[in-house]
């Protein structure tokens, strides 16, 4: 099944390892990328989405603000917040708004978790 990713990350190294080590697992997926949360918005405006990576330290709105925006557009969407923000709150917040939470770096492992969170929800039965 083929779903729509949009990576949002301020860091170009950041977006372009995510992107290829999902693509690595998933080929058939479509990942399009956004450098902040701004971006984000205007292509959410445009297009519908699946999938959900956010970085939380992002110019503007943070990654859960950027979150919320998301959620009240689309209840189904799965939302993945990779983040080397390691403060409590963040993946409290996080864990309380219904948004999975993954610790950078973005390695192999981290994102085949998060590939296969996504592949486990409702989105994929």
């Amino acid at each position: 099944m083929s779903l729509k990713l949009l990576i949002v990350d301020d860091s170009q190294v950041c977006l372009v390892l995510t992107r290829g080590y999902v693509q690595t697992f998933r080929a058939d997926w479509v990942c399009t990328l956004a450098e902040s949360a701004e971006q984000a918005m205007a292509l959410i405006e445009k297009q519908a989405f699946d999938v959900y990576a956010l970085d939380y330290n992002l110019p503007g709105r943070n990654g859960l603000e950027l979150a919320r925006w998301i959620r009240e557009r689309d209840q189904q969407c799965f939302i993945g917040l990779l983040t080397s923000n390691i403060m409590n709150y963040v993946e409290d917040q996080a864990i309380s708004d219904n948004i999975h939470y993954y610790r950078k770096p973005a390695k192999p492992d981290v994102i085949q978790q998060f590939v296969s969170d996504i592949e486990g929800s409702s989105l994929c039965i």
